[in-house]
């Protein structure tokens, strides 16, 4: 397995958008190596053989988003996917994160465990965090993804997507937990579709699948920054949160406003 970790750490312009290659990858993404020395490999390879057939059927359309969703969700509460992290170079990654004001992103080179090549139906990455770094109020088009923690603590909330109006988007309360290793948390084109992550501990982590190119909230793929801290509420509890820019985003959620 390869990995490959940026000599030093981009602004949150330049990390939000090295998000969006991560997502364009996605189609040409080869499949993993299972290293024999990892301990429960086999488990290893079976999640990626899964992750691979379900995330074909979603492009191929047999299944919604949201049966993907679910079913990806329970794959990685059965999978010791903290195994992946010494092959992973973690420790870099967390050195490189203690020096930025962001989340290290490694992209995972995908191959079988004769070196070979194959294309995927899924890109892989995974995200280092130092103690209070932060993945801002985002919403996601054109791509579903899953974030399956592997190491430490992180703050997650996310929210269903009800619809736009206007300069807003409608979102409805689904998640607010403290997520530890073993557990997983995957969006739809509606469920989840907007989350937030922040580091509580030193060193958390998350392994990431990504599939893009499907219709989920149109075609094109697009990342919508919100702002839930300033969203009108109704009286059913939905919520009309502001469409933001990258650096309204970046001032209002990283200064520890939340």
């Amino acid at each position: 397995m390869s990995t490959n970790v940026p000599a030093d750490q981009p602004s949150r312009r330049r990390f939000l958008a090295d998000i969006t290659l991560f997502a364009l990858a996605a189609a040409s993404a080869p499949l993993l190596r299972a290293q024999p020395r990892l301990a429960d490999a086999a488990a290893v390879r079976h999640w990626l053989q899964q992750v691979q057939a379900l995330s074909r059927q979603l492009r191929d359309g047999a299944i919604d988003s949201a049966q993907w969703r679910r079913q990806i969700d329970a794959l990685a509460a059965t999978t010791p996917l903290p195994e992946f992290l010494p092959q992973l170079q973690f420790d870099r990654a967390l050195a490189a994160a203690r020096d930025g004001h962001d989340p290290t992103k490694t992209f995972v080179t995908l191959a079988e465990a004769d070196g070979s090549l194959h294309k995927a139906a899924f890109a892989a990455a995974y995200f280092v965090f130092a103690k209070g770094q932060v993945i801002t109020p985002h919403a996601h088009r054109g791509m579903v993804s899953a974030h399956a923690v592997v190491s430490g603590r992180l703050q997650l909330r996310t929210y269903d997507r009800l619809g736009r109006d206007g300069d807003a988007l409608l979102l409805k309360p689904r998640l607010d937990t403290v997520a530890t290793p073993g557990f997983s948390a995957a969006i739809s084109a509606v469920e989840g579709n907007v989350h937030w992550f922040v580091a509580e501990q030193d060193g958390s982590a998350t392994l990431d699948v990504i599939v893009q190119g499907i219709e989920a909230n149109g075609r094109e793929f697009a990342l919508e920054l919100v702002d839930p801290l300033a969203a009108e509420i109704d009286a059913h509890g939905v919520l009309r949160a502001p469409l933001i820019d990258w650096e309204q985003s970046s001032r209002r959620y990283q200064s520890g406003s939340r």
